[in-house]
């Protein structure tokens, strides 16, 4: 491989201009090409982020420009297609989150990466954050006691007009809903922090924007633990919030915007409760860096160095798993265990 490694985007809108930006701020990777269905969308990024050459195919991208790894930045439901072109032409994935929105597609793009001998890797990039990586911490080291209860809210604001504002926004094949779309990030960390999900029960709904899918949704989560977790999330609320609560028997950690708060039990207990004090806690900054930039730096040294990246497709897929089976559980009335929506 030369010294640079050349790196494309497909998606030449919305969050590929984020990517385009981490990937400037990344020593090792010169981004070469861009592609995009919209070869006028294509030339407009290909300007704002000084990009040699624009395509209409992501293939054709890989070939003729010799791009070695890309960032698939189009919207969910194409997210398989788009990964398996890349990797039959020989090129390293790093795919938007979700991975896609059924189980098919996930297992096709897994197995093309795979059939073609390149990594495959997820944008979770809550996990890159200081705050998210002291939290798992905390918890597998056990400073909370056992964990028994895990609650996420997620709970912000998507206007009608988001939905208009394009034909697959809001659908069930090509973006999914709260859930799959924006809680989908809350939902990995969550997971992630507390060592995995077992089975869903959840409802779902539209309850104030005309969409396929939902704009309201909840679930109760049981982790392979024995824990068990709550995620409740909507785009229809203005002045919501975005935290994570684990409580365990010794104490219980939050995650909000001002980080990590840890408070531990100091033994004064009685009958109708029990005293914390609050420890002071620093976050567990990640070496390759924080959000977009830190996901696309580790993933372009794992092409690099030949190694898994920090959330590869085995780990990108569980928060895909964990919204299929809610959305089954939703329309069933019945919980869900994670195997049920696996490869089908």
């Amino acid at each position: 491989m030369a010294d640079s490694l050349r790196y494309g985007i497909v998606g030449c809108a919305g969050i590929g201009n984020t990517h385009a930006e981490a990937v400037a701020a990344v020593d090792g990777a010169e981004l070469v090409a861009c592609a995009d269905l919209d070869r006028e969308a294509a030339e407009e990024f290909a300007d704002d982020h000084e990009v040699p050459e624009t395509f209409g195919d992501p293939g054709e991208m890989v070939a003729e420009a010799g791009v070695d790894a890309a960032s698939v930045c189009t919207p969910s439901g194409t997210h398989a297609d788009v990964a398996t072109d890349l990797a039959g032409a020989g090129a390293g994935v790093l795919c938007e989150k979700p991975l896609d929105v059924t189980a098919e597609r996930v297992d096709r793009m897994v197995a093309a990466c795979e059939a073609a001998g390149v990594p495959l890797a997820g944008v979770f990039q809550r996990r890159f954050d200081p705050a998210v990586r002291r939290a798992k911490r905390a918890v597998e080291n056990g400073e909370i006691g056992r964990p028994v209860l895990a609650e996420t809210q997620l709970e912000w604001f998507r206007p009608q007009a988001y939905y208009d504002s394009a034909g697959w926004r809001g659908t069930r094949g090509m973006d999914g809903g709260a859930f799959m779309n924006q809680g989908i990030h809350a939902l990995d960390a969550l997971q992630w922090v507390m060592g995995g999900v077992e089975s869903v029960q959840a409802e779902a709904d539209a309850l104030a924007r005309d969409l396929e899918c939902e704009d309201t949704g909840a679930m109760v989560l049981r982790f392979e633990s024995g824990a068990v977790g709550t995620v409740a999330v909507t785009t229809a609320t203005k002045g919501g919030t975005d935290r994570t609560e684990i409580n365990g028997t010794e104490g219980s950690l939050s995650l909000d915007d001002g980080g990590v708060e840890l408070r531990l039990g100091t033994g004064e207990e009685s009958l109708w409760g029990a005293e914390t004090e609050p420890r002071e806690v620093e976050g567990d900054p990640h070496d390759a860096g924080a959000g977009h930039e830190g996901v696309v730096r580790d993933f372009v040294a794992a092409v690099r160095e030949g190694r898994d990246p920090e959330v590869p497709a085995r780990e990108a897929r569980a928060a895909v798993d964990i919204v299929l089976a809610a959305y089954r559980s939703a329309e069933t009335g019945e919980r869900v265990h994670l195997d049920e929506v696996r490869g089908e």
